[in-house]
């Protein structure tokens, strides 16, 4: 059972003082956020006046029509407001606010089927052993035309284009104008490898703000390009011949008490950072159902289109699963660079929490760092080849046996119809399909991812 003490954090601001600021600031409308197990906002949008009770009471929903959280014979839910995530939707006039829930069963206990409440949970056990944890993530995106549910490339910009006239320039800089504007943070954006790809990056936080963001600006990016005529994709492997997207993690672990962070260092990665890293890799397998979820998120780990496949660290390394940035030869956190932008935030940031943790308290040790270019060792662990490996690795390890057991248990049921869909409607081998993006993978995760 999660600990009522992980939403002690979330009921510090009045309810009351947050509702008549945003009225104050000309809002008109309350859209009230609860992720489901795939990491997909789901919400309730209800009039300012209306919300005032919301932000006191919570909300109450009906469970059983979001996957995983109910059934439809229990469906009474109630979602509690955490108004430390409010963001206003810049975008769309600031007549809306968006604001993140933490659902609670009947019991009023955390409800261990909510994403949220699973990152809370492993960040209180953290806490309790005198560690923090901060995140940033680097979002790839492509921003492309739509002809019947398939994607066109809509640029023909390259890596750090700088010809105005070869890339979405008008699109980027709203996008990045109302990443500010929204509270979201300061960032940079830049176009990235492929055609129509850009990279955005989402500043270091506490991991539960930084999941927070990160669906807010999918939320955000999928509505500015829809206003140029164009759509956003977080899908992995949109294309097949050019890089898909990922969402490499940067993370870092600090002393809860002296707020110091631990892997902050120079020419060389300090003991706390070392083995944090050997959780990484110890794990990396188990965890890949999580930070890599989708069918089309294979296709994406294979050689050739700078996305990590052997499971490996090095400094400064980029073909290597878990990077140590380097630069001017000073470290102060890592780079996971198997994660892809259709992962639910929360659940995955909170199986790397859990990896690093069990590699620091277990004092694993990373090995050498390899200079070599990753995707030509050989003899080494290798990233799962397909879901179904995936999912078979996440069930049976300990790392799943950290989380609660009903979580687990649906999201491997769901995973796994989610792969025999696909093998249904190929009727093929993987290796006959894995470089070819099916009809069936654009209508699952085009929009969605």
């Amino acid at each position: 059972m999660l600990s009522k003490d992980i939403l002690q954090d979330l009921n510090r601001i009045d309810p009351v003082d947050a509702w008549r600021t945003l009225k104050g600031a000309g809002v008109k409308f309350v859209r009230f956020i609860i992720v489901d197990i795939f990491g997909r906002p789901k919400c309730e949008i209800v009039d300012i006046n209306s919300a005032r009770d919301i932000f006191e009471r919570g909300l109450p929903f009906d469970g059983s029509s979001i996957p995983a959280y109910a059934t439809v014979n229990k469906s009474d839910t109630v979602a509690y407001v955490d108004l430390g995530s409010i963001y206003i939707e810049t975008w769309n006039g600031g007549k809306i606010a968006s604001v993140f829930t933490n659902v609670v069963d009947d019991s009023g206990n955390p409800h261990p089927l909510d994403p949220r409440n699973v990152l809370l949970q492993v960040l209180y056990d953290m806490r309790r052993r005198g560690y923090g944890m901060r995140a940033g993530v680097e979002v790839e995106f492509f921003l492309v035309g739509d002809v019947g549910g398939k994607p066109q490339l809509a640029d023909s910009g390259v890596y750090f284009e700088g010809y105005d006239t070869q890339m979405l320039l008008k699109t980027i800089l709203e996008i990045q104008t109302h990443f500010e504007l929204a509270g979201l943070g300061t960032s940079k954006i830049h176009h990235e490898v492929a055609p129509s790809q850009y990279e955005l990056n989402l500043p270091a936080d506490n991991p539960v703000r930084t999941a927070d963001k990160l669906l807010i600006f999918k939320m955000m990016t999928k509505d500015i390009a829809k206003e140029h005529g164009l759509l956003a994709t977080f899908m992995p492997k949109p294309f097949w011949g050019i890089n898909g997207s990922g969402a490499h993690t940067h993370l870092s672990l600090y002393d809860y008490k002296a707020e110091r962070n631990l892997f902050e260092s120079a020419e060389k990665i300090t003991e706390t950072c070392a083995y944090a890293i050997g959780g990484i890799l110890k794990y990396a397998r188990e965890i890949s159902a999580v930070v890599s979820p989708t069918v089309n998120s294979y296709k994406r780990l294979v050689p050739g289109y700078e996305a990590p496949t052997r499971i490996v660290w090095g400094y400064a390394n980029r073909s290597a699963l878990v990077r140590v940035p380097f630069y001017k030869r000073k470290i102060n956190r890592i780079e996971y660079r198997q994660p892809d932008p259709s992962m639910n935030p929360y659940l995955a940031l909170a199986v790397m929490g859990i990896a690093m943790m069990k590699g620091v308290e277990n004092k694993i040790d990373p090995g050498q760092p390899t200079e070599e270019v990753a995707y030509e060792l050989k003899g080494v662990l290798e990233t799962p080849r397909h879901l179904q490996e995936a999912i078979d690795l996440f069930e049976k390890s300990e790392i799943a046996e950290a989380l609660p057991s009903e979580l687990v248990r649906k999201y491997v049921e769901l995973k796994r119809k989610e792969w025999e869909s696909y093998c249904s409607h190929v009727n093929k081998p993987w290796e006959e399909t894995v470089s070819v993006i099916t009809d069936w993978e654009y209508g699952q995760y085009l929009y969605t991812a």
